[in-house]
Order: C-alpha cells, then structure tokens, then sequence
C-alpha cells in the first residue's frame, strides 16, 4: 500500500508540486507553523549580523527548498534507483569515492541534512553497498518501508544506539564503507558541547573517534541544489586534523558549517540543533 501511494506520488510532475509549494507559501501560511518559528531561530544564531527582514527571506527560501526537497524524496521511495539517480545532474569528485572502493579500503562517508538524505543514500548505495546508522520512525509501516530501501543492493542499516556504533566499527576493520548524517543531536552520553556557529552544540563525536581508532579515509559527501534547478553531489576530503587527537574535536562542526554556507536555503533549518543546551544556556527554543 505504501509502495503503490509513493509510486504514484513520484509519477506527477516536479513541476506540478514546486507550484502548490509557491502557492502554499505566497499564502504566508507557513508562518503559523512551529518549522518556520524555530528555522528563523536557528538562523538567527547562525548569522547574527543579518537584519528580520532578510532572515525572515532566508527562512522562507529555506522552507521553500524543504519541501521541494520532501519530493525529491518521495520521488526515491516510488521510482527505482536508476530514475532517482537520473536527477543528479552532477558529481563533484567522484574519483575519491571510486579510488577507495578500487582500494578496499574502509572509509567514513559523512553527510548532513542538506536536502533530501534518501536520495543521497540511493545514489551511493547504487555506487558501493554501504552500512549507515538509521534512527527510527515512529510509524511502523513507514519504517519498515523506508529501512528496505536503504537496504538495496547489499547496504545494511543499524540502529541509532550503542550497537549500533559497535555494528558500524566491526564494519570499518571488514575495509567496507560507512555513511552517517553528523549534524544530528547525539543521545547524550555520545557527544560533547562543539562550538556550532559560534554557540556550544552538543554534537557527535563518532566521527572523530573511529577516525582516530581506524585511521579511515573520511569524506563528506551531500547534496545542493543549483540556480538552473538541477542536483549535485559532492565530495569533499575532509581536514586531515582529524587524525590529530589535540585537533580533531572541532574538524566536523567546522566542516559542515562550511558546506552550509554554501548555499544555505539547501540546509534542513527546521531541525532544533541546539535543543540539549548547556545548563547556564536558555534553550533558544523555549517558548514555541
């Protein structure tokens, strides 16, 4: 039943849905809802010196891309791997990824909520089978859905958790390769407080650890959209500091604010990045 409601959902035109979007949004609607209130928070923080006027455009723009990027998504789970390849337009260095798996070396794929991340996962999966951490959906039905797709052609998933880590880590000494979004807030106990635009984020430190113990090559990867209206993947190296325990805690955040600002309307704004503030913090979201 899922199957057949997101094949047809994907076979209506990109088009049909960016026109709904924009209505949706010249209705000023999307003002009422708590995403729109806690993106404008979340920008505020990331670029303190822009004025209302132009947050509340970057926010708007930002929710824009969103929900676009949702069908881009739904367009994954309804069409085989092939079409929902067919819309990248471009890879950015894909040699790195294919000199790695010519290599059998394990390698840490690192990725951030920067549009859609299913259609992220089906491209590299068609490349490489991979093992990704997955969090839960609360709807069944839906999640068993979801998790069989991330599982095509070989990949495996884990859950979000303690073995999950031990999972992904047993995969990394087997020389396969591992992917995970980093910019999520960890279960506490696996992170720390890392500067995140300039506020204290308690961010996942995963990355710098298996790093440290495997000594893997790590690269970013994600997806950004383009003024023509076309999709590209990136690769990127990420800083070799990574490697240095004295140097290695800030590598990440550093990163993905970077590639953030980029293109910032591509970024999820809508997720409450800092929600496990600091004790003598105010919670940026208290309120809403």
């Amino acid at each position: 039943m899922i199957k057949a409601l997101f094949y047809i959902l994907s076979r209506l035109p990109r088009a049909f849905f960016v026109i709904l979007i924009d209505i949706y949004l010249y209705s000023r609607i999307y003002k009422l809802f708590v995403s729109y209130k806690i993106t404008k928070i979340n920008l505020k923080i990331a670029y303190p010196d822009l004025n209302n006027l132009n947050i509340e455009l970057l926010a708007k723009l930002s929710i824009r891309e969103s929900l676009i990027s949702g069908y881009e998504t739904i367009y994954t789970w309804g069409s085989n791997t092939h079409d929902s390849n067919e819309m990248i337009f471009r890879i950015e260095n894909n040699f790195l990824l294919n000199n790695y798996i010519l290599q059998g070396k394990g390698m840490i794929l690192v990725a951030l909520h920067n549009r859609s991340v299913d259609m992220l996962l089906a491209w590299i999966c068609s490349q490489t089978a991979t093992v990704s951490l997955y969090k839960k959906i609360k709807n069944k039905a839906l999640d068993l859905f979801v998790k069989n797709k991330r599982e095509s052609d070989g990949s495996i998933c884990v859950e979000t958790s303690i073995t999950g880590v031990r999972k992904i880590y047993k995969a990394l000494k087997q020389n396969k390769v591992i992917c995970f979004a980093a910019d999520q807030v960890p279960q506490r106990g696996m992170g720390e407080y890392i500067k995140f635009f300039n506020r204290d984020a308690y961010s996942t430190t995963l990355v710098q650890s298996l790093a440290l113990k495997t000594g893997c090559p790590l690269v970013y990867f994600y997806i950004n959209s383009n003024k023509g209206n076309y999709l590209t993947v990136t690769l990127e190296m990420i800083n070799e500091s990574i490697y240095s325990d004295s140097k290695r805690s800030q590598i990440i955040n550093t990163g993905i604010e970077k590639i953030i600002n980029k293109r910032p309307i591509d970024y999820s704004w809508e997720y409450k990045r800092f929600k496990k503030s600091k004790s003598d913090q105010q919670d940026p979201y208290s309120g809403i």
